[in-house]
């Protein structure tokens, strides 16, 4: 029986020091360590978690004004409450894994646990898709970092039949606490790859770590192709049960892979008997995952034909929140691919970051795998409805009498009995500015939805990873000290990526201060309902009264600005601005010189309502280390001109000089500002810390049109393609007004399908690029990855003799914009 976790329970299991138990009749329900995807307060226990970027203490007060009456943490506060518990620990962290490793011991049922350095998502949403005789829990999205497992973990409940984990960890000792949360009793090895190579002195050490999650599993499958594995998982696991698969598997064996015109044909022998598999992929990712599926379905009794059946349908699933815009100015996020409330709860946060001003519709389909009435799944939504300000529901699956009768009055429900009933009465011009979050369970195809509300244009994506984004915050956060914070510059529409959505990601992650070019994407950013700091680099006197007027802060850098400033604010005594001031310490583009700084502090002086709340300089080579001694030299320039300035005016501001960078090279110039750029998106101008930042932008094409070309013929403009031998070429829809630069032609780069490379075949038009396939099966419709997370960039930025900068600024607006967040 699942203990009822009661706040003396709650006390026991963390041996909590002098807890402040102020109601003991609170069931706890649920825990969380972010406010915002509390649902249900007063059955929630909140862990204020010490972060890098963040201390989750200060969020203790907004838990209690949502409900929550059971608070873990690290700190005493100065006033406790009345009628909220208080459970001090030492980690708040180590607690919450801690409770969830009690909860796990309390069900007898199989537990999946995944561990690898890629497709850990990917086999685990196949895997739930495959195994549908029983009712399984699995973590949500990508769910496997330290606080993600024991979130995960913590979901299982007396109705389940069986749980699927995955595990990702990035540095030594970080297994061993997830390990003891999930508990497998059969592990899944995906494999050992250069992911988070940092946090290792070796791949061996790499995999010995990853091991540890199997210590408590009576079987664990993998692949035994790699050597290291193999003899690894024989010498620390030899009494185990080890399914292998592969070319020398004991458990599946693969006999042969015959290439086939539009796919591949798998023979394996699995108990001496052969089968085949037809796949219609061909990237070793997708093989290597699709067999790892194929091998547990079969260790779990599945027939063949039902397998195969299951395989057939399993495709490159959206494993994260999908934002794109929509008709009418809408915007649309797509969850269509599983119904759980932790991945609700996450959808919806992601919603309120993004929607701004427009009003929140929820369409969502029956949750069939929640342990729920329809009752009780009426008053789930309802009370989530209400929490989070959604001002239509439209519900698709079993009619429901609850709802009208359990929802607010501001709140529109609409019902249809499946997705083809909504898509035959629903015109898409009914959607006006809104927010539109889809969210459901698989069967019902709610990505049908997704496609008819969207944009109809050009089909070519630059997808940025808001995830990918969050890593490498915290990457460069891990860097400063506890008194230095991020400005993020997201000038030039956040270098392509879209400034508006970017900045309501960055604000929801507590960001000191925004910066941007010009006047008009700092408007643009207030009018969508960003309020956080915007300071602008590059403002002219055009602007001066709006910036005043939308309570932007100018960046000053030369005499003749800082005067017109001057003049405009002492006409009118009832205006004060921050100002930013911006020394030139041999950069030699803008900003005030050291004999300038008489006349700089004079003119502050006279001007009280005018506050300077930076002082910052720009480093000409911070990622060079040839140029070391000019930056140190710069530095000491910025710290007396700083001196000065502060001396003469009374008050010291605020302090910038470092970059991207800079961050990692200098630490010793950190103080309380830095500006992050392209850091922010995994792009290291050093080339040192690649393996440690992940790639927030993948652009992708499609191959709209596959012909044959004998040799001696040529391909497109000026005949400059010249056909060497009979092949096939591929016509994709993206050229150099989308932003593929024409240098990229003539085979100097190759894009990536289905896991390849391929050379491009004669010039880069406008709006196409061919390129040279073999006779490969590449079909219409087959997705193309210019540069992504396997992609890097900086290929595409050296074919075109460029840097990265260059190559992610001039993405086309025409090129659909994406982001995703798990």
């Amino acid at each position: 029986m699942i203990p009822n976790y009661t706040p003396s329970l709650i006390s026991a299991i963390l041996s909590a020091n002098q807890p402040i138990i102020s109601d003991d009749q609170s069931t706890i329900r649920y825990i969380s360590c972010d406010t915002r995807t509390i649902v249900d307060g007063s059955k929630t226990c909140f862990f204020a978690i010490k972060g890098s970027m963040q201390d989750g203490h200060i969020y203790i007060t907004k838990a209690i004004s949502l409900g929550v009456c059971n608070i873990i943490c690290e700190d005493k506060p100065i006033e406790c409450i009345d009628g909220v518990n208080y459970y001090f620990v030492r980690s708040a962290l180590s607690a919450m894994q801690v409770l969830a490793g009690h909860h796990r011991q309390q069900f007898n049922i199989p537990v999946i646990g995944i561990t690898g350095s890629n497709g850990k998502t990917t086999i685990k949403e196949w895997l739930y898709l495959m195994i549908d005789d029983r009712k399984i829990v699995k973590s949500p999205k990508s769910y496997n970092s330290q606080i993600g497992c024991p979130l995960s973990v913590w979901q299982m409940s007396e109705l389940d039949e069986m749980a699927i984990f995955e595990a990702g960890i990035s540095t030594v000792g970080e297994m061993k606490s997830l390990a003891q949360i999930i508990k497998p009793t059969l592990g899944i090895l995906t494999n050992i790859g250069d992911a988070h190579d940092a946090g290792f002195h070796s791949k061996q050490q790499k995999l010995d770590e990853k091991l540890d999650l199997f210590d408590s599993a009576d079987t664990i499958l993998y692949c035994s192709d790699d050597p290291m594995i193999h003899t690894t998982m024989e010498t620390r696991f030899h009494n185990k049960r080890l399914l292998t698969w592969g070319t020398n598997g004991s458990f599946i064996k693969i006999v042969s892979r015959t290439t086939l015109v539009n796919g591949i044909l798998i023979t394996l022998s699995i108990k001496d008997q052969n089968y085949q598999l037809t796949l219609g992929q061909v990237d070793d990712a997708f093989v290597e995952n699709c067999l790892h599926c194929v091998a547990t379905c079969t260790f779990l009794g599945f027939s063949w034909g039902n397998i195969t059946a299951k395989i057939a349908k399993l495709h490159n699933l959206p494993m994260r929140l999908e934002m794109k815009s929509g008709e009418n100015g809408n915007i649309i996020i797509n969850d269509s691919y599983n119904a759980d409330l932790q991945s609700l709860a996450i959808a919806l946060q992601f919603m309120e970051q993004q929607a701004g001003q427009r009003n929140r519709v929820l369409i969502i389909s029956d949750f069939e795998q929640l342990d729920l009435t329809h009752q009780e799944f009426a008053v789930k939504i309802s009370e989530i409805a209400t929490v989070h300000n959604i001002k239509v529901l439209i519900h698709i699956g079993v009619s429901n009498a609850d709802f009208p009768l359990l929802l607010s009055s501001s709140v529109e429900y609409k019902h249809y009995n499946s997705t083809e009933s909504f898509l035959h009465n629903t015109h898409s011009q009914s959607f006006q500015n809104q927010a539109i979050l889809v969210k459901g369970a698989r069967r019902f195809g709610l990505e049908r939805v997704v496609k008819y509300l969207s944009q109809r244009k050009h089909t070519t994506v630059l997808e940025t990873d808001l995830q990918a984004v969050d890593h490498n915050l915290r990457f460069f956060s891990d860097k400063l000290s506890d008194k230095t914070q991020l400005i993020a510059i997201i000038k030039a529409s956040a270098y392509g990526s879209g400034s508006a959505e970017l900045a309501r990601f960055l604000a929801f992650r507590n960001i000191a201060s925004l910066a941007v070019a010009y006047v008009d994407e700092g408007i643009f950013l207030r009018q969508n309902n960003i309020h956080i700091p915007i300071i602008i680099l590059n403002p002219d006197s055009a602007g001066i009264n709006d910036m005043i007027g939308y309570d932007l802060e100018p960046e000053i850098n030369g005499m003749e600005m800082l005067q017109e400033w001057v003049d405009t604010i002492n006409s009118n005594s009832t205006k004060s601005v921050n100002i930013h001031l911006k020394l030139d310490t041999g950069m030699h583009r803008l900003g005030f010189e050291e004999e300038q700084l008489t006349q700089v502090v004079e003119l502050l002086l006279g001007t009280p309502n005018i506050k300077v709340k930076s002082i910052f300089s720009h480093l000409s080579a911070s990622e060079d280390s040839a140029h070391d001694d000019f930056t140190h030299q710069q530095a000491n320039l910025f710290e007396s001109m700083v001196d000065y300035i502060s001396g003469k005016i009374g008050y010291k501001p605020l302090r910038h000089l470092l970059n991207s960078s800079g961050i990692l090279r200098f630490p010793q110039y950190h103080y309380e500002w830095v500006r992050l750029g392209l850091g922010m998106y995994g792009i290291d101008s050093t080339g040192q810390f690649n393996q440690q930042l992940e790639k927030a932008h993948t652009l992708k094409a499609s191959v709209i049109q596959v012909k044959s070309v004998k040799a001696g013929e040529t391909v497109g403009y000026s005949r400059r393609g010249i056909v060497a031998k009979d092949t096939k070429i591929a016509i994709i829809n993206i050229g150099y007004a989308d932003g593929l630069m024409r240098k990229a032609g003539h085979g100097s780069f190759s894009i990536a399908i289905n896991g390849k490379l391929y050379p491009t075949i004669g010039s880069v038009c406008m709006d196409l690029t061919m390129i040279n396939i073999g006779f490969d099966s590449i079909k219409v419709g087959d997705e193309v990855i210019i540069f992504g997370k396997n992609k890097p960039i900086e290929d595409l930025a050296m074919a075109c003799e460029t840097i990265p900068y260059e190559i992610i600024s001039t993405i086309a607006p025409r090129v659909k914009r994406i982001y995703t967040q798990s």
